[in-house]
């Protein structure tokens, strides 16, 4: 699976904007069928980051979503301005 069809796009909610400010974690949807080592690679590859822990979870909606924890060389509000999800 490429790494594009892995990662879906970056979630932006308040609840993600506090886990980037407080806990240096970013948020991801991803493919149902996505594992953790999958997911956590794929990040590493597209975003040049290194991942700490990689936490999954399907919404009522059914969508997958990852909880990427960013090692501490690594900010996370560098990550989500790149992303583009701060004005």
């Amino acid at each position: 699976m490429d790494n594009y069809e892995i990662i879906r796009r970056p979630v932006i909610t308040e609840m993600v904007y506090d886990l980037i400010e407080k806990e240096n974690k970013v948020v991801f949807e991803v493919a149902k069928d996505a594992n953790k080592y999958m997911i956590k690679r794929a990040v590493q590859e597209l975003y040049n980051v290194r991942v700490a822990k990689v936490n999954t979870l399907i919404t009522p909606k059914g969508v997958k979503r990852a909880i990427c924890k960013l090692t501490k060389e690594y900010v996370a509000y560098d990550l989500a301005v790149d992303l583009s999800l701060f004005g």
